[in-house]
């Protein structure tokens, strides 16, 4: 898993986040494109994780679904 350092940003009074393009380039995303913001939890640490998914599969749906 990779991190990236964000900046929230004032947009016409709003809260913007700017994304950097190397985190658009390793999702492999474009303009245009629709992605999620996904509560996670790495180890006891709350975490906002960017996802091309709605939900982040879970390690024990991937054995179930074999």
């Amino acid at each position: 898993m990779l991190s990236f350092l964000v900046i929230i940003e004032e947009w016409d009074g709003d809260g913007a986040i700017r994304l950097p393009d190397e985190a658009l380039q390793e999702l492999g995303v474009d303009v245009g494109d629709t992605l999620y913001l996904v509560e996670e939890f790495v180890d006891n640490t709350r975490c906002w994780v960017l996802s091309k998914t709605p939900r982040i599969s879970d390690r024990m749906d991937e054995l179930v679904d074999h």
